[in-house]
């Protein structure tokens, strides 16, 4: 292995090891975020093309953006904090502080979104928090452009490819069972287990609601007890009922109305089935008649099923002419049905307002309903367990690349002393025997 150079004093190794601790902990916790919920990445994204004006651009595209930056993003992470790729790691880093730095200077000054997206869901700070961040990062990723190789690597130099291929297929790995399938860690509002029946503080929150009416090309907000007459026109709920979609349950309307309750009632069985629509486009026509199927499955066991779509009264209606479905459909905050459920189109199920599996709807086999517990037989895989055994592989994986270069620096006192004595016996003159010819 490397070894740290002779001319190196023990607090600059220190300062070594601590930016590499620091930068490449960092990284890695950004790129697994990303990597986890590729969903919420991608909705980041768009986000941003949507301030910026920049239209046109195939959602196909964004998720090809998104899982590359997360997997180079936690792989550089991965090298930084190993002492791997002594150079290139450092250069991988400040290739993206170059582009990171500004970016989030923008983003703190014109403020055109409430957060970076950096550690996605898992941990939301400021803008100013993430500019400070990335200040800090970037001061460290310079230090270790300058004096990165004065400190040898944990991973022996012939191994470190393939710790860059681990470090590739792990995050790959998440983004593909968390954009097929969901996130395998969920920090959101709505996780496996989560309650979605009302509280008292629930209830009393939701009565302060407000909805949004127009007159004369002037919107104002107007509270459940102080509608307006007739002259006005309902436009949709106001900005108090997206904020209560982020909290412990979505705010749900039937028109004009509020229905949360209602609608999140179970069925006689205790069982309730919700399909989410946060994008009701073409793409749900293919699978309404499988979303009848399902409702006749759950209907027939006594239990329940709608539909929440994110559209105002026109566009359901003319939703509903197309879908054709058989079940109760509702308008919810397309924010609060992606907060719930990860996809185009999702489904949750629920036991005694519980929530106990949700998946991908557009992903759902064909032939589910054939088994004999369809929903029992899907795997969840947002309960954290699936997340557990994926990260102890990874760990295990970089365990076994470790140890070898432990075991070589072990050996190397006594291989130094083995060559030491080589050398000096070779240095010994030989000694002279009797000339040939000569008598004893």
């Amino acid at each position: 292995m490397t070894a740290n150079r002779p001319d190196t004093p023990l607090w600059m190794r220190i300062c070594v090891w601590l930016s590499r601790l620091l930068t490449g902990s960092t990284f890695i916790l950004s790129g697994w975020a990303k990597s986890v919920d590729p969903w919420g990445f991608v909705y980041k994204l768009e986000d941003y093309l949507a301030v910026w004006d920049i239209g046109g651009v195939p959602r196909e595209v964004v998720v090809v953006a998104a899982v590359g930056l997360s997997i180079f993003e936690f792989a550089t992470g991965v090298m930084l904090l190993t002492g791997s790729l002594r150079r290139a790691a450092p250069v991988c880093a400040a290739a993206l502080m170059a582009v990171m730095l500004p970016l989030t200077l923008y983003i703190y000054l014109a403020d055109p979104v409430p957060d970076c997206g950096c550690f996605g869901d898992l941990w939301v700070i400021s803008n100013g928090a993430t500019f400070a961040k990335n200040l800090v990062l970037t001061a460290m990723v310079v230090f270790l452009l300058l004096y990165n190789t004065r400190c040898k690597p944990a991973i022996l130099p012939g191994l470190q490819w393939l710790l860059i291929v681990l470090s590739c297929i792990y995050p790959l790995t998440l983004a593909f069972i968390g954009w097929q399938l969901q996130p395998v860690a969920d920090f959101r509002p709505y996780g496996i287990g989560k309650s979605l029946t009302p509280s008292a503080e629930t209830a009393e929150s939701e009565d302060d609601i407000t909805y949004v009416y127009t007159k004369d090309g002037r919107e104002q907000e107007f509270s459940l007890d102080a509608l307006p007459d007739s002259t006005w026109t309902y436009v949709g709920p106001g900005a108090s009922a997206v904020d209560a979609a982020d909290e412990s349950r979505p705010a749900i309307f039937d028109g004009d109305e509020e229905v949360t309750d209602l609608v999140l009632e179970p069925g006689e069985n205790g069982e309730l089935v919700i399909i989410t629509i946060p994008e009701p486009s073409l793409d749900y026509l293919a699978r309404a008649r499988y979303a009848n199927e399902i409702n006749e499955y759950v209907t027939a066991r006594g239990g329940r099923m709608v539909a929440l779509v994110a559209a105002n009264d026109k566009d359901l209606e003319r939703w509903r002419q197309m879908a054709r479905p058989e079940y109760e459909v509702f308008s919810c905050s397309d924010t609060a049905l992606k907060q719930m459920v990860r996809g185009t189109m999702g489904l949750i199920r629920t036991v005694d307002g519980r929530i106990v599996l949700k998946r991908n709807f557009s992903t759902l086999d064909p032939a589910l309903l054939e088994r004999a517990d369809p929903f029992g037989s899907l795997w969840v895989v947002d309960n954290g367990r699936l997340s557990l055994w994926l990260l102890i592989f990874f760990l295990a994986g970089v365990a076994l690349l470790y140890i070898p270069g432990r075991i070589y620096d072990s050996l190397r006192p006594s291989q130094k002393k083995l060559l030491k004595k080589i050398s000096n016996d070779s240095d010994k003159p030989a000694e002279s025997g009797p000339e040939p010819g000569s008598e004893d």
